[in-house]
């Protein structure tokens, strides 16, 4: 297996790491099929690839609670900047973007605001990957914050799903995992919007002009 990036370790790797805990708390039968006399690397390894699949299946359920998250708030931080009040930009850095669009992407396209989120997400791509290629700073950690809040969620509101199928009267258990589900869908909106911001911030301090290609020698 590759090296696993940053998104992949604290995204995935870690919700899904917590789901199989909490299921071993809520269904002490499970146990045995972990349980062995010392720790092994074999038993390790195991361990974090059922992890890391498990986290797979709780990205499909972090997918929908992004979904609702940002309907209710008007969409992706990202596509703010297509809104009347974008909040992680003024109106002079709007202008600016759009500049920098067609002079460093080397997109020729109309204002920003109103802009079609499907005629935008791709643009956003594009910032994105000019960021990280040129500027990171810490779009990454952001990002991987994000996703590591939103996979914490949607395991948190996997657990809470088994709890009140198992111990319906345990209404303690669940209250608490409801909580656990609102703090970290709290914490996924903050890293979301950081991200947005970090990006577009970090896109307006490179150059006007796009990087010229290294000459070849002769």
């Amino acid at each position: 297996m590759e090296k696993l990036s940053f998104y992949e370790q604290v995204g995935i790797v870690i919700p899904g790491s917590a789901l199989l805990f909490g299921l071993l708390l809520l269904l002490p039968e499970l146990r045995s099929l972990f349980a062995t006399g010392d720790v092994s690397v074999g038993g390790l390894g195991l361990f974090i690839l059922i992890a890391y699949a498990a986290g797979h299946l709780l990205a499909a359920v972090g997918n929908l609670i992004e979904w609702i998250v940002w309907k209710v708030r008007g969409g992706m931080p990202s596509d703010w900047v297509t809104h009347d009040n974008p909040k992680i930009v003024n109106s002079q850095q709007i202008v600016q973007i759009e500049d920098r669009v067609r002079r460093r992407l080397g997109l020729q396209i109309e204002a920003i605001k109103g802009m079609p989120r499907k005629q935008w997400a791709p643009i956003f791509g594009q910032i994105y990957r000019d960021v990280l290629a040129h500027n990171p700073g810490r779009v990454e950690t952001f990002n991987g914050n994000y996703g590591l809040n939103r996979g914490l969620a949607a395991a948190a509101l996997a657990l809470l799903s088994v709890e009140l199928i198992i111990h319906p009267c345990e209404w303690r258990v669940s209250l608490g995992l409801g909580a656990v589900i609102l703090v970290y869908g709290y914490r996924m909106h903050r890293h979301g919007v950081h991200f947005a911001k970090e990006a577009y911030h970090r896109f307006l301090s490179l150059p006007a002009e796009p990087p010229r290609a290294p000459e070849r020698a002769k």
